[in-house]
């Protein structure tokens, strides 16, 4: 999650949605005043060689026009309502609420490769689903497309270059182009198409659970 200042922009990041990239290319136009929240040690690593910023502010911070730093409790997934719970009022209503938004089929299979890569998973696709269903809508959670707490932009992360541009943000994603945080955990032929077709149960539940985030976007069922 990053406030950025200078862009007057607060960036909400939602999980499995390329949004560790994301950051990092943010972070490399962020000033010393902005919130970042930290990464993993790996992550961290690359974000300071590519020269941006590391992890600043999001245990403490003075914002603009403040003379004192205060206590907050910002972190990499914090949900839209907890950080608006956090700034000024003035703040929320000036900044830009930008997240990145993924077909939640895609999300779930992209999650299920990544606790795999790191030993946490046993269980096939079908069960994983079943068993985390509770964590199939975090991303409508963390950035809500409508209520008080709502997004202004959601850049589509299968348009991501043209959403990018629509809000001005071509530079961020230029830079992201160069950064593969997380990259490499899927195997090529797990294809969504694939893995539902042997798993349709894992397509209802998500279908059920995602129902109004499937609508909003226009997502499809991938078989």
């Amino acid at each position: 999650m990053i406030i950025c200042h200078a862009r007057e922009l607060i960036f909400l990041k939602g999980r499995k949605v390329g949004g560790t990239s994301f950051e990092i290319a943010l972070s490399l136009s962020c000033g010393p005043g902005d919130v970042i929240t930290p990464l993993t040690e790996a992550d961290e690593a690359l974000r300071v060689r590519l020269g941006g910023r590391g992890a600043q502010n999001y245990a403490r911070v003075r914002w603009p026009g403040q003379w004192r730093a205060r206590s907050v409790a910002f972190r990499n997934h914090s949900p839209a309502a907890r950080v608006r719970a956090q700034v000024p009022d003035w703040l929320w209503s000036r900044y830009r609420k930008i997240a990145i938004s993924r077909d939640p089929f895609e999300v779930a299979v992209s999650r299920y490769f990544w606790r795999r890569a790191r030993g946490a998973e046993t269980e096939d696709f079908g069960e994983f689903v079943d068993s985390h269903r509770n964590r199939l809508a975090a991303n409508a959670r963390i950035a809500p497309f409508e209520g008080p707490d709502s997004v202004d932009h959601f850049l589509r992360y299968d348009r991501l270059a043209f959403d990018a541009a629509a809000v001005g943000l071509s530079d961020v994603y230029d830079a992201m182009q160069s950064i593969a945080a997380k990259a490499g955990v899927r195997p090529p032929e797990a294809t969504a198409a694939a893995l539902y077709s042997r798993h349709p149960h894992a397509a209802a539940i998500i279908s059920e659970t995602c129902a109004t985030e499937i609508a909003h976007f226009g997502y499809r069922q991938p078989v």
